[in-house]
């Protein structure tokens, strides 16, 4: 198998099913090549078959939760570990965003791939909305920081994992003056 193909396959596959939406004033891409970006920049790179399946889901992690993408048609089109990476990733059932992203928290707990993404994904929304002055987001994000605290830090147990959520930790940290 060709893993840097599967990569841009996944890419193209992704910008495709997210071209109509948008990502505040951007196509939706721009937030997807960013969480790939965050996962680069924390030594993923092309190396094994873990980085790469990685670098896929992370242009995948919200195809299932935006677009008419089934889960079916990632098992086919890509596989079985990265459509359940990213089945992991979709936002649960529930009326409140913190009751759907507690359903989140409760699958992603027992898959390291997705607890990666999920820190990258979060740390890439932080730094866009530190970027563009989004304290509003900023704070809805920080206080969903305690969520990932309970749920998510005592269940990671990659180094990869262990240091995105550090510097999640120091982001907040370091902005705490626009949260307060």
């Amino acid at each position: 198998m060709n893993y840097y193909q599967l990569v841009q396959d996944a890419r193209q596959f992704s910008i495709l099913a997210h071209k109509e939406q948008k990502y505040g004033a951007y196509p939706y891409d721009i937030h997807l090549g960013h969480v790939v970006e965050v996962l680069i920049r924390n030594a993923v790179g092309f190396y094994s078959e873990e980085d790469y399946t990685l670098l896929a889901v992370a242009w995948l992690h919200d195809i299932l939760e935006d677009t008419n993408t089934s889960k079916e048609q990632l098992n086919i089109r890509f596989n079985i570990n990265i459509a359940e990476i990213v089945y992991a990733l979709t936002d649960g059932k529930g009326n409140t965003r913190k009751e759907k992203k507690e359903e989140v928290y409760k699958k992603i707990i027992y898959n390291q791939e997705a607890i990666i993404v999920k820190l990258a994904d979060r740390i890439a929304n932080v730094e866009f909305s530190l970027i563009h002055g989004n304290i509003e987001k900023i704070k809805k994000y920080y206080t969903e920081q305690k969520d990932l605290e309970n749920y998510i830090k005592p269940n990671i147990s990659t180094n990869l994992g262990k240091i995105l959520f550090e510097y999640l930790e120091k982001i907040f940290t370091n902005n705490i003056y626009l949260i307060k």
